[in-house]
């Protein structure tokens, strides 16, 4: 019962410390937000890529995606760039292995 009882207090902490954060987004940046998020995840599962790359989007709508290392050149490119064009998510910034990867020289 005492093991109980401190792992119900230590989550209730980690709970309520949770939400005392100064990070609390507006409901525009939330909707920025989810709406890119939306479109990045909907990218990934068309491409079949949704179990190869773990992201975040921040608040602006940019993206930083990691893939991993057996996702080929031809197919990250692809899904960056069709992210690039999406008017919901603002910036993408690619990862594979630690590396920077489909890095943008001109443009957006």
């Amino acid at each position: 019962m005492p093991r109980t009882l401190t792992f119900l207090c230590w989550l209730t902490t980690l709970l309520i410390s949770g939400c005392n954060t100064t990070e609390s987004l507006t409901r525009e940046e939330l909707a920025i937000q989810n709406a890119a998020d939306e479109q990045v995840a909907l990218i990934l599962f068309e491409r079949e890529l949704e179990g190869s790359t773990s992201y975040n989007v921040h608040k602006n709508g940019h993206v930083v995606i990691k893939f991993k290392e057996d996702v080929w050149e031809s197919d990250y490119t692809a899904a960056v760039a069709e992210m690039r064009k999406n008017p919901a998510i603002s910036g993408v910034t690619a990862k594979q292995g630690g590396r920077a990867i489909c890095v943008l020289r001109h443009g957006r």
